[in-house]
């Protein structure tokens, strides 16, 4: 006989890892907060052990990766016109992404913890359908983690191409249209693979410090090194070296993803004409890039006092020289200064991150992206007005939408007569993962 939950209240107490990732995945799904945010407050105001904070996070992120293939799963085991609680179906939704993708946890253990904690919330009746669900579920053995086995089950049930490969893939049916629309089946099912993924760790160099350099060509014949660049490296994502937390103390190294250092070299700052003026900091990962490649930064704006605050802390910790910050929007000029050279890293829907941020897929809508590409457009002309002749505009977007990119650059060139001096985007087989756009624009 197993051994029943514990209760409180009535309801079932559930395994601290598996109420944590319910109670934040309901914030992140019913409220949009941002998974990380959310992640980062629950486990700083609530004593998990390691252990099950580990769990925790990796519930969390891997069902939001994962969600659309899950819940897709789970409708094929209900009747079309099923309307249960959305609690219950998050439920399942967890325990099956355990079934599926957490080979050390034993599936009885995971069927357990849901269907008691149905039972106590919503009644025996939805227990007994949840546990058939489950059980369905895992009675189809190494199926649903076979590619083929979805194409062949959703081309039998008259589904397109683009259909599957939003299944599959995990992503929104309409980002799937976009990206083969604008870059072609292949190149679309290429971003959609990367951005499946767990996004590896990346880490750039401060190759300011005397010991930079070294440090660089070190870690780089590490054999959890996946990719290096100018001063950036990448590592398997549960294989990171364990000097790198000395080596953050220390000022060396800076977590940073991959990708941005990516898009850093492909745009070479160290070429521009200062002094720079990053309009849209942010916590300043770019700012403190551009000291470390010796570029000369005049100010560094953002509208968040936290950002900036971080930032500061940031400039300290790695030795550098010191920048004027502004809490200001980047379509406010900061006072004083006299740019030669604009780093305009826009708002965008960071469909390019979506390894890396998995509730994008939740969040992100159509309509929302056409409010960022007006915003782009705003930073654009306001920005291009402080800028002298000749002086330079770096445009960057961590997404995948050519209205936020290569139109939105097209649209901006004719209105400003800009000359495009470099356009450039990851590639697909990018190892980082991670998609970036960068546009490098003189002025006459």
């Amino acid at each position: 006989m197993k051994k029943q939950s514990p209760r409180r209240g009535g309801v079932a107490t559930l395994p601290p890892a598996r109420g944590a990732a319910l109670e934040i995945l309901r914030d992140v799904l019913d409220k949009k907060r941002e998974a990380q945010s959310v992640l980062d407050s629950y486990l700083k105001d609530n004593r998990l052990s390691p252990q099950d904070a580990a769990l925790c996070t990796e519930l969390v992120y891997g069902y939001l990766r994962s969600e659309i293939r899950i819940s897709w799963l789970i409708r094929r085991f209900l009747k079309p016109d099923s309307r249960l609680p959305a609690e219950l179906l998050l439920t399942m939704g967890i325990s099956v992404y355990e079934i599926l993708y957490l080979q050390r946890v034993p599936v009885y253990a995971s069927v357990d913890w849901a269907v008691s904690y149905v039972r106590s919330r919503f009644g025996t009746g939805l227990s007994r359908l949840a546990n058939a669900v489950l059980r369905s579920i895992d009675r189809l053995g190494d199926a649903p983690l076979q590619s083929g086995w979805y194409r062949e089950t959703l081309q039998a049930e008259g589904v397109d191409t683009a259909g599957y490969l939003s299944v599959w893939y995990a992503a929104p049916r309409w980002v799937v249209d976009m990206w083969i629309e604008a870059y072609g089946e292949e190149r679309a099912e290429q971003y959609l693979a990367g951005s499946s993924r767990h996004a590896p760790a990346g880490v750039r160099i401060n190759l300011r410090h005397p010991e930079g350099p070294q440090t660089h060509a070190r870690l780089t014949a590490h054999p959890s090194c996946i990719g290096h660049s100018a001063a950036g490296l990448l590592f398997a994502s549960d294989s990171r070296p364990a000097e790198l937390y000395v080596l953050q103390e220390e000022g060396i190294a800076s977590s940073q993803s991959f990708a941005v250092q990516e898009v850093m070299d492909a745009l070479r700052p160290e070429t521009w004409e200062g002094p720079v003026w990053d309009c849209c900091c942010g916590r300043g990962g770019k700012t403190c890039s551009l000291l470390e490649r010796g570029v000369d930064v005049c100010a560094a704006s953002d509208p968040s006092e936290k950002r900036l605050k971080g930032l500061r802390t940031e400039l300290e910790r790695l030795g550098l020289p010191d920048v004027p910050l502004f809490a200001a929007p980047a379509s406010q000029v900061p006072e004083g200064i006299a740019p030669r050279a604009v780093l305009a890293d826009v708002p965008c829907s960071g469909l390019g991150t979506l390894s890396r941020r998995p509730d994008i897929r939740q969040h992100r809508t159509p309509y929302s992206m056409a409010r960022l590409v007006t915003l782009q457009s705003e930073i654009l002309d306001n920005v291009w007005q402080v800028l002298p002749a000749g002086g330079l505009l770096a445009y960057i977007t961590c997404t995948l939408n050519p209205e936020e990119n290569e139109l939105q650059i097209a649209r901006f060139m004719e209105r400003s007569q800009a000359q495009l001096m470099l356009e450039w985007t990851t590639p697909p087989d990018s190892p980082a993962c991670e998609y970036f756009y960068a546009a490098l624009l003189r002025k006459a």
